[in-house]
């Protein structure tokens, strides 16, 4: 059976195979008839991976805003460019010499090998804590005391930069985090608020964590009889002063929200000093971020620090939807070219794909987490990169990456108790009037299809429209 649908979201110009049953006939028909979607586009394509034949089809070629779904292009040439059991590491070493009374005359570097994962509370059984590593390694080399600085080279990746495209709602707060060469905590803080009972009342700023030197903020935060985090965090990145607006409940004690790090390498280089402060070795100098290459500082290396496989990596950037993960593999993808940015690297992964076989006209890639709202893709090339890592070496590993319906990651809730669950694989997106999946479904049939499907600019509440589109999902599952 197959599906096509041209024009518009009604049914207006549609064109039906004369094999499809009477139970199936206007299942596309019937969910872009929703009053939700009467002025959004929306992108639909899905396909039989057995037989490679297309089972429905609608605005396949058009360009579409694909929110998160945009992980998918670098988690996917990631793996294959990397292989999933590459690693990244960071190394703490030190310049000049450490005298008889176990002096360091000399710097102490920790040297980002841009590590997305560096310390994340994702990955605790593979690092514990590294700070604490950090300065045992340093002291276990018999340093008492450093004659110098304490230096987090980040320059891997150069001068931290993002695209112009980001909104500036979005750089403060945690899911905006920058990309660096020497990352910590998944680059983001917590703030933990109190609320008063009174709606409209202003809220107290309790604590930081992690504390960061410098940090000042504006807090124009209030109670509201809303039971959702409806506050945000504005502030550049390098720049320590932040303004946070909106509200968060009423009558909380402990309301927590994320913001992003400023400068991510300077932290580590600030807590590193703070805890061999506290183990008893003097510094004698400051702690600063560097973005210029220290190779040809001649140093020793005391500890190297490896991340978990690349496949662990890629599961929790598709899974749980980390934005900071997918940026900085893009920005390895680009460093391999020797143009270590985000714009550059989106350039380099539309190439990478074209060299596969996928049409490359109308793709947009401004980055790799799908942030931007200049990003644009077709649900034809959303397929092209399902297709082809079905048919991978690293198929499993993919697939696994994605969040499981009514089991796991960001799909943990959706379809749950329906046919759906467990049996659809997908990478979800979302961001003001966008929606958007892409993944695996094995059918009641036994098929296992590909799946994109996008929708722009609905007019309805998310939820309403998650509901019509597992509501169409479930009917694909039962008729195809």
């Amino acid at each position: 059976m197959s599906i096509f649908i041209n024009g518009g979201c009604t049914s207006a110009g549609s064109k039906m195979s004369a094999q499809q049953p009477d139970s199936t006939k206007n299942l596309l028909e019937k969910f872009l008839s929703s009053k939700s979607l009467a002025h959004s586009t929306v992108a639909i394509k899905i396909i039989d991976l057995q037989s490679n034949e297309v089972l429905v089809s609608h605005n396949e070629s058009l360009t579409v805003v694909p929110a998160s779904v945009q992980k998918i292009f670098i988690t996917a040439a990631a793996l294959e460019t990397f292989t999933p059991y590459h690693t990244f590491s960071t190394i703490l070493s030190y310049s000049g010499e450490i005298d008889k009374g176990d002096v360091l005359h000399g710097d102490l570097y920790i040297i980002g090998g841009g590590d997305p994962t560096f310390g994340s509370p994702y990955f605790g059984d593979n690092y514990g804590n590294v700070i604490n590593r950090l300065s045992d390694a340093t002291k276990a080399a018999g340093i008492k005391k450093i004659n110098g600085n304490i230096i987090g080279d980040a320059s891997i990746f150069g001068e931290p930069n993002i695209p112009g495209t980001w909104i500036w709602e979005d750089i403060g707060n945690y899911f905006g985090a920058i990309p660096s060469g020497l990352n910590i905590y998944d680059n983001s803080y917590e703030i933990a608020f109190r609320s008063k009972k009174k709606p409209g009342t202003p809220t107290t700023i309790l604590r930081i964590t992690p504390e960061i030197t410098g940090l000042a903020f504006e807090n124009h935060v209030i109670s509201a009889k809303d039971n959702r985090d409806n506050a945000w965090i504005f502030g550049s990145y390098l720049d320590n002063k932040r303004v946070i607006t909106g509200a968060i409940p009423a009558g909380k004690e402990n309301f927590i929200i994320k913001g992003a790090i400023p400068d991510p390498a300077k932290l580590v280089t600030e807590q590193l000093a703070e805890k061999l402060k506290t183990n008893g070795i003097a510094i004698t100098g400051n702690t600063h971020s560097s973005f210029s290459a220290s190779s040809k500082i001649q140093k020793r290396t005391l500890l190297e620090i490896k991340s978990p496989n690349l496949a662990d990596i890629i599961n929790k950037t598709n899974s749980k939807s980390v934005n900071l993960y997918a940026d900085v593999l893009l920005m390895h993808l680009a460093a391999t070219a020797g143009k270590p940015s985000l714009t550059e690297g989106g350039k380099i992964l539309k190439s990478f794909w074209k060299d596969k076989g996928m049409h490359s006209e109308g793709i947009f890639l401004m980055d790799g987490s799908g942030s931007s709202r200049s990003n644009g893709v077709t649900a034809d090339q959303i397929v092209f990169v399902l297709k082809y890592m079905n048919d991978s070496h690293y198929s499993e590993i993919f697939q696994e990456s994605l969040a499981t319906a009514g089991v796991s990651g960001t799909l943990r809730n959706f379809g749950k108790g329906s046919s759906l669950e467990s049996n659809f694989y997908a990478k979800s997106g979302s961001m003001a009037r966008i929606q958007s999946y892409a993944g695996y479904l094995t059918v009641a049939s036994g098929k296992k299809l590909a799946i994109a499907l996008i929708i722009n600019n609905f007019d309805d509440e998310p939820a309403t429209i998650k509901n019509q589109i597992k509501n169409f999902l479930i009917e694909v599952y039962q008729h195809l």
